[in-house]
């Protein structure tokens, strides 16, 4: 699924995580691509419900969200408790008195951990998206085989080039919130970064920005739309690498231009039949890579896992992206969607959790990128992910009584 996202996995990139990669591939995905998950049709405006009403509720071990959220609180604690985290969500000391209770606590059963929710928060169903159809999608943090010095046939991961500017639009007006844009300055204008054509053929060679060579491009062109991965060496250590920044290029889906050729049936299209149909023509991948304008730059990183664009580390199937105009970050989630199994078919899944990267195909009220984890297995639920479901946000209950007033 994704487009590039940041910082971290996750970020609008000009990056999460995402997008599952298929989205973000083809910038649309055909109805025959959706399996319908069973859940009540949302309302037509946003209303607190009960735990009750999220379906299966009681089925999940809610406890193994709480790590999830401690990583949420370590960021929120470091905020001025009256910053606004946005929409629903409201001042952050809501949240913060939330973490103050969940510190030397010690939760272990699915029982305490749903009694801990249940007493703290309040269920918000949110409403249909007037134009655009409920999608869960998936990424995950790829493994590739890379070297310090150039090899051939290797393509170079940048590091942020130092002129780069990245401005966030919501900073000046508040309904572009989430919107951003990069570039660099010449004669006190801000312009656009080379794209990725100008990337692939040297734009940025020669400067010593050069991070790490990914031995396979087609594996460097995919840890691009992840924006996150793990690059091991010959030795056999890992480099962590993560998003520090992007060209602010638009993004666009190489997935769409290869069903438009007919090369791939909508019905297969995949993050791994799009990776085939590359390694099976290499006189025509890098050309259709740059259709693709948008270019991520990267840093190193600690072994903490990926980093979300709420700036904490994702947790496997308990973090997921949203569209922080309609879920704020930082905020618990019920998801009710279905994913990819191991037998080519898909399993209902109904979990908590933490709202903590968005993504540049990320948008809309009914709309998610599950983050996976790394490894083979993340990777095939990871790729053909795509389904509908429901999205459901907890609120904290004294934010709600504060809204509400005295009665």
């Amino acid at each position: 699924m994704r487009l590039a996202r940041g910082p971290g996995i996750g970020r609008l990139l000009a990056a999460s995580g995402w997008l599952a990669l298929a989205i973000l591939l083809v910038g649309c995905i055909p109805e025959s691509g959706f399996t319908e998950a069973v859940v009540p049709a949302p309302s037509r405006s946003a209303s607190t419900v009960t735990f009750a009403d999220l379906p299966r509720w009681q089925g999940d071990n809610q406890a193994e969200a709480l790590a999830a959220l401690t990583n949420s609180c370590a960021k929120l604690a470091t905020m001025s408790p009256e910053t606004d985290l946005g929409g629903m969500a409201g001042p952050v000391h809501h949240m913060q008195q939330i973490c103050s209770a969940l510190q030397g606590t010690s939760i272990t059963s699915a029982r305490e951990g749903r009694a801990f929710f249940e007493r703290w928060f309040a269920p918000v169903s949110l409403p249909a998206d007037s134009e655009a159809d409920a999608l869960f999608t998936g990424y995950f943090e790829p493994e590739v085989a890379g070297r310090l010095t150039p090899a051939p046939g290797a393509e170079p991961l940048y590091g942020r080039p130092p002129e780069l500017v990245e401005v966030d639009l919501g900073e000046f007006r508040p309904s572009l919130r989430g919107t951003r844009l990069a570039g660099h300055v010449e004669n006190g204008q801000l312009v656009p970064m080379p794209d990725r054509a100008s990337i692939q053929n040297g734009a940025l060679a020669g400067r010593n920005l050069e991070l790490v060579w990914i031995l396979d491009p087609v594996e460097a062109f995919f840890l691009h739309i992840q924006g996150s991965g793990r690059v091991r060496l010959a030795d056999g250590s890992v480099m962590h690498v993560g998003y520090a920044g992007s060209n602010g290029h638009p993004y666009y889906a190489i997935g769409r231009t290869l069903l438009r050729r007919g090369a791939i049936d909508a019905s297969e299209l995949s993050l791994q039949s799009i990776a085939a149909w590359l390694r099976e023509h290499p006189e025509e991948m890098r050309s259709l890579m740059a259709e693709n304008t948008s270019y991520v730059f990267f840093e190193t990183r600690s072994a903490a896992g990926p980093i979300g664009a709420a700036g904490v580390p994702l947790t496997p199937r308990r973090s997921i992206a949203v569209d922080p105009a309609h879920v704020p970050l930082h905020l618990p989630v019920w998801v009710e969607t279905r994913v990819p199994v191991s037998d080519g078919g898909d399993a209902a899944f109904a979990q908590l959790m933490l709202a903590q990267d968005t993504g540049a195909a990320i948008r809309g009220r009914q709309r998610g990128d599950l983050f996976f984890g790394h490894g083979a297995q993340a990777r095939e639920q990871a790729g053909p992910m795509r389904a509908s479901g429901r999205i459901w946000v907890l609120v904290p209950r004294s934010h709600i009584s504060a809204s509400r007033g005295p009665e």
